[in-house]
């Protein structure tokens, strides 16, 4: 670093001093390096030392040092244009444009002919909204600079802050005498033109970089969307299906033509054309997932929009075979669409290309458990966990499936895991409570699983799905019927017409002796859709049989038998005409 900083005070002592070493040379010929370093006075050794440190400090970030010792130079030497300038850079560095202009200024005053002042004062300018004094700064500037090509861009845009579009154009035109014709300077003409309401130059300008690269389809593209945005449907279209003669397969054009077909509400037409840029590898992945997804709302209520959005999945899975979101998103539109075993399939290939996300695990397992897939599930969920141990809701999905699975011991090992993960959500706490009392219950640990549900009510009062299984297995128990009861009822009055929330508060109206109240409910739930639910309708046949009504109570049983698995002493109810309990 020492050798470092040597080297930096050497040049930047020829720097400063070079013009006046210059001097002395020409008047004195040749003299000695001892006689020419006498002549720099203290006045200069002490600018020099400032002008080197200050820039050291401002090399390692130490902006506050640097500007104070910059000052130092300005005061010992306030005619000193290198430190002014290096202020200048400084300032507009840190947005404090009015010091910039200051420093900017002086140093441009000190030296008008250094090109680099300049460009930094006429920053400064710009920075602090004074276009019209920056102006003079780049005529001035072009003369001595003609070749650069930035220069004549700002000047423009100093034109254009100004609300003075013919100067800018001129400008331009300037600088493409220079350059020749430019995509990034017909295309700025191009935007001024339209601005001013002048189509007519602004069609010129694109026609005349068409003339330079006819080959070129984009430009055909870029002149097709102004005549669209100018309703020249005729030209429009004309000029898209030029581009398309050059380039069949762009998948932008196609693009265009697309949203053109579609803001006119020709929507077969423009599926065509959306469907040929699916087909591109050139138009990105991301890009075709956002137009899926804008479908997505939209295509609920149309069944020509949905199968579009279908067969768009389709071909974004052909172009792009590789990317596990192809296949996660036409996975969320077939899940949309109910086809869930079209949905698991696209999820499941998601998953194998690309494991580390989790939202796709999520819902391929909820998939699997709406599908009533249990075993796969597990599979998916022990695999899940391994990826995600910190996300609790996966141990949830796992545990629901151990349950399923009839696995209750497993259940409570992975439930009582995710509990313990959650922080500050007491929804998805709920749920695990709610799924512990079941788990608990099947393992006969009866003051465990009341524990758990009472902690889930403390949760949510009004969860009906707590509210009746509470309340079915204390029927089961013959324990606090009054509150079985209590909570049935509730759980009847949140959500009606549920099939096995009216069995439980059938069965325990049941349980308190209230036959006639019991069988209306029983038949209440039977008319909801469980007419071949085996339980139920076994119920059904011990009321009617408490209602003294034997032969419907048989009839009952024996449909029980037909739809499915009823109680152990269904058998012998049939056999022994009498209800068994």
């Amino acid at each position: 670093m020492k050798l470092y900083f040597n080297i930096l005070l050497l040049v930047l002592s020829v720097a400063l001093f070079g013009c006046k070493g210059a001097k002395h040379a020409s008047n004195a010929g040749s003299k000695s390096n001892e006689l020419e370093t006498k002549l720099f006075t203290k006045h200069d050794i002490d600018v020099n030392h400032y002008f080197v440190s200050a820039n050291k400090e401002k090399l390692l970030g130490n902006t506050e040092d640097a500007i104070r010792l910059f000052k130092k130079c300005l005061q010992i030497d306030p005619n000193n244009a290198a430190a002014a300038y290096e202020l200048c850079i400084i300032a507009l560095n840190v947005n404090d444009f009015p010091s910039a202009e200051m420093y900017g200024r002086k140093a441009y005053t000190l030296n008008p002919d250094n090109e680099w002042y300049a460009i930094i004062f006429v920053e400064s300018l710009q920075r602090n909204k004074k276009p019209g004094e920056a102006v003079k700064i780049y005529q001035k500037l072009l003369k001595s600079l003609p070749d650069r090509s930035d220069i004549y861009y700002d000047f423009a845009d100093c034109y254009l802050r100004m609300n003075k579009s013919s100067e800018a154009i001129e400008v331009y035109n300037e600088l493409e005498k220079t350059i020749g014709v430019n995509a990034e300077l017909s295309l700025q003409k191009e935007k001024i033109y339209v601005r001013m309401g002048k189509l007519d130059k602004a069609v010129e300008e694109i026609n005349k970089l068409i003339a330079t690269a006819p080959e070129e389809a984009k430009y055909y593209g870029i002149l097709a969307e102004l005549y669209a945005a100018n309703n020249m449907d005729s030209e429009a279209v004309d000029t898209y299906q030029k581009a398309l003669k050059i380039d069949p397969d762009n998948a932008y054009i196609n693009l265009s033509l697309s949203e053109y077909y579609r803001q006119k509400r020709d929507y077969p037409k423009g599926f065509i054309y959306l469907e040929k840029a699916f087909n591109s590898e050139e138009l990105d992945i991301d890009s075709k997932v956002k137009i899926l997804l804008s479908y997505y709302v939209v295509s609920e209520k149309s069944e020509e929009l949905k199968q579009q959005s279908l067969a768009l999945c389709d071909v974004l899975i052909k172009a792009h075979p590789k990317e596990a979101k192809a296949y996660s998103v036409a996975g969320d539109f077939y899940y949309r669409d109910k086809k869930l075993e079209k949905s698991k399939e696209y999820f499941s290939r998601a998953v194998e290309l690309d494991k580390s996300k989790y939202v796709i695990w999520n819902q391929l397992l909820i998939i699997e458990s709406e599908l009533q897939q249990f075993t796969e599930m597990i599979k998916h969920g022990k695999e899940a966990i391994e990826l995600f141990p910190n996300e609790p809701t996966v141990y949830l999905l796992l545990g629901i499936a151990y349950l399923q699975e009839k696995n209750p011991q497993e259940a409570l090992i992975v439930l009582n895991q995710g509990k313990n993960m959650i922080i500050d959500n007491k929804p998805l706490l709920g749920q695990f409570y709610a799924n512990i009392g079941d788990a608990y219950y099947r393992t006969k640990q009866m003051e465990q699983s009341d524990e758990a549900y009472e902690e889930a009510l403390k949760i949510n009062p009004n969860d009906t799905y707590v509210l009746n299984n509470y309340a079915y297995y204390l029927s089961l128990r013959n324990v606090k019927l009054d509150k079985a009861e209590e909570m049935s009822k509730k759980s009847n009055e949140l959500e009606r017409d549920n099939a096995s929330y009216n069995d439980t508060y059938g069965w325990i109206l049941y349980g308190l002796g209230k036959y006639e109240d019991a069988k209306l409910w029983l038949e209440k739930a039977v008319a909801n859709g469980a007419a071949n639910n085996a339980v139920i309708l076994e119920h059904l046949g011990d009321v009617y049989y408490r209602l003294n009504n034997s032969d419907i109570a048989m009839d009952y049983w024996i449909k029980a038998k037909k739809a499915g698995t009823g109680s152990d002493n269904l058998e012998r109810k049939i056999n022994e005409k009498k209800l068994i309990e």
